[in-house]
């Protein structure tokens, strides 16, 4: 007898919705997708390998488009704390939108 371990998944309801779908329209449960998906994962399946590749890259880049904004916003805050022309351009500042 095989021991069997839980799974506890968050996703968004759009997506558990599309994938619950996707699965009923094959007569697959969730479940054996999801098991299906693990056992290739943990034999090395050529595909998932490849798979798990790209999800790590998507991931890397979405982690720099993150920190990008995040420094960038940084930068402008630390800017605009240390104004060098000090309060005579405030009002210059507060008319410029596009600057």
């Amino acid at each position: 007898m095989k021991l069997k371990k839980s799974l506890h998944i968050d996703m968004t309801k759009d997506i558990h919705a599309e994938f619950k779908i996707q699965c009923m329209r094959r007569d697959l449960s969730m479940q054996e997708v999801i098991e299906a998906f693990a056992e290739r994962v943990a034999s090395e399946s050529n595909d998932m390998m490849r798979l798990l590749e790209q999800i790590k890259k998507d991931k890397q880049i979405k982690d720099v488009k993150r920190y990008t904004k995040s420094d960038a916003d940084s930068l402008y805050a630390i800017l605009e704390s240390n104004n060098p022309f000090g309060d005579e351009n405030d009002e210059w500042n507060r008319n410029c939108k596009s600057c």
